[in-house]
């Protein structure tokens, strides 16, 4: 029975009518509050006290794409004093999706996104093993196509990157003539589309997301990185032509290249780690 609630101790449901006056008093007291709370983090922030988090969203438009290589095997041991890494970051193999073994592998993904930088990126990564020897990502090399931050360099320069959807057509283009990375895919139709699901610690692997000095991004994400709708290309589908100074580590055929369907909410925490790390 629902009856006499305020006579089992519980006292008075909070059911009221919603005035217009009422309205308007909640509406300046959300915003006068939450100033007042934005406030208090950004001085907490700038004594070092907290941490800022940042929303990063990976548009649905033109898609993100990753094109998944293997590492040669006779690159792999050498690997880490090539690219400059910190010794304390060894390269680790990993499981792209689901039914696949574990391999090292090296990543570019090319993606438009809003919220802490704006505009194309391409990026490459690779995945190495932190402290607890849990694989992560590694960028090594980011192109920007608008002036953008990163931990390495500070300031990434914009450079040419272009990535866009015309129907069915993705083309994307990083770079200029000789050194440049060029692809072309021609999606499948929705019924002969090859949806796939990435392993658990490929998703993982974006918890903290490294970069070549050692530095990390700590981030937080929902279904849409966990789960997200995308499709696997099939090899007819798609060309890529490889001129980087990256291509001789890699077998020249990607093992995956990935679709997303779907935007990707995340909120990132920049150089997350930077109290923690010995210069």
């Amino acid at each position: 029975m629902f009856t006499n609630v305020a006579r089992s101790g519980l006292g008075d449901p909070l059911v009221k009518p919603l005035t217009r006056r009422g309205l308007r008093g909640r509406r300046a007291l959300k915003r006068f509050l939450y100033a007042q709370l934005a406030l208090r983090q950004a001085v907490m922030i700038a004594l070092g006290r907290e941490m800022p988090l940042v929303p990063f969203t990976v548009e649905a438009d033109p898609p993100s794409v990753y094109y998944v290589f293997r590492i040669r095997t006779e690159v792999v041991a050498a690997l880490g004093d090539r690219l400059g890494l910190p010794s304390h970051l060894p390269i680790t193999p990993i499981r792209c999706l689901v039914d696949d073994d574990p391999e090292h592998l090296l990543v570019l993904n090319v993606y438009r996104v809003s919220g802490l930088a704006n505009g194309l990126r391409a990026e490459w990564s690779v995945f190495v093993a932190d402290t607890s020897g849990v694989p992560r990502y590694l960028v090594f090399d980011a192109r920007s196509s608008k002036v953008s931050m990163d931990p390495v360099d500070i300031i990434t320069r914009a450079s040419p990157v272009k990535h866009r959807r015309e129907g069915a057509v993705i083309s994307t283009q990083v770079g200029e003539g000789e050194g440049a990375f060029t692809s072309t895919i021609n999606m499948p139709s929705g019924e002969h589309a090859e949806r796939v699901s990435p392993a658990p610690e490929w998703a993982v692997a974006n918890d903290f997301i490294y970069w070549g000095n050692g530095i990390c991004d700590r981030t937080f994400y929902a279904a849409g990185m966990v789960d997200p709708r995308q499709s696997k290309i099939p090899a007819s589908a798609f060309t890529v032509q490889d001129d980087t100074p990256w291509a001789e580590l890699v077998e020249p055929e990607p093992v995956h290249v990935l679709v997303l369907d779907d935007a990707i909410e995340l909120v990132i925490s920049p150089w997350e780690n930077l109290k923690r790390l010995d210069a």
